[in-house]
């Protein structure tokens, strides 16, 4: 019989849907999208990010963007195929050149840099290393690739680094967070796309999500008085930490709209989850101590 693009489409999401598959994104990563190729590479972490990528809808959807923003060569997650036709496709794309690669996690460099493969025979170190060499693009997403993040913290048995410790850090645009905000990926693909490379801070952050401190454009911050919701007496670190969550806060539910809440709005004091001494440097979380 017949069947068209949105026949198999459907087709695709109802057969995932029992496997409990993302089956759109399944069907994006074999379909050839008018955008770049990105290899997405995933290293000592939790996936937190790509979860957080899947929730995308202020700029496009995970599906406008993985079907036809972008050609996505490679995600071990996300794509349709495993084991050696995985990382076959992903060496391809290398050998081709010209390509955006988007790192998450973070790269041990102790114990003889084997405590991460990409896939058998390639440790995360060897593997970032080499396809970074012929990337047009380096993005380290998350707070785990973008400065060692949480599996950094002490005692960081593994020797854990970012990105820029890898292969250096000019080459390198950070979108830290714990998970980044979905908004900070797409926006600086986006970026990318229409051909403009976007403002970085010293951090290599880029400006346009990063500027601000949280303190500066939170609203709760002139809260006083018994019933304040200022959270920094029980140790909120939204004063040295650089981010728009205020505005742009999480789980937007529309294109263009923004999100229903964010860690303070929830009752949590902010983290400093976007900050290069994340988490080690911000500790404790919740108790008041040196920021004053």
């Amino acid at each position: 019989m017949d069947l068209n693009r949105r026949d198999f489409l459907k087709a695709t999401s109802a057969i995932a849907a029992g496997l409990t598959l993302p089956g759109r994104f399944a069907f994006g990563a074999i379909q050839t999208a008018s955008g770049p190729p990105v290899v997405w590479l995933q290293a000592q972490g939790c996936s937190g990010c790509s979860v957080s990528l899947l929730n995308t809808i202020h700029y496009m959807t995970a599906d406008s963007l993985l079907v036809g923003a972008i050609t996505l060569n490679y995600h071990s997650t996300l794509m349709a195929a495993a084991g050696d036709m995985a990382s076959t496709a992903a060496m391809s794309t290398a050998l081709g050149g010209g390509y955006i690669l988007i790192v998450e996690g973070s790269i041990p460099m102790g114990t003889g840099k084997e405590c991460c493969y990409l896939w058998p025979g390639m440790t995360a170190w060897d593997g970032v290393r080499a396809f970074a060499q012929r990337a047009t693009r380096v993005i380290a997403v998350g707070s785990c690739s973008s400065f060692g993040g949480m599996v950094a913290g002490a005692p960081n048995p593994t020797n854990a680094g970012s990105v820029g410790d890898c292969i250096g850090l000019k080459r390198v645009i950070n979108i830290p967070g714990c998970p980044a905000h979905p908004d900070w990926i797409v926006g600086t693909v986006a970026t990318l796309l229409s051909g403009r490379v976007p403002e970085l801070d010293s951090a290599r952050r880029p400006k346009m999500f990063f500027s601000k401190k949280v303190h500066e454009r939170c609203p709760f911050k002139e809260d006083e008085g018994p019933r304040s919701r200022c959270l920094f007496e029980q140790g909120c670190r939204g004063k040295v930490a650089y981010a728009d969550c205020p505005t742009r806060k999480w789980n937007a539910s529309a294109p263009r709209g923004w999100g229903v809440n964010w860690c303070a709005g929830a009752g949590s004091p902010c983290h400093g989850c976007t900050e290069p001494d994340f988490p080690d440097g911000m500790s404790p979380f919740f108790l008041k101590d040196r920021w004053h």
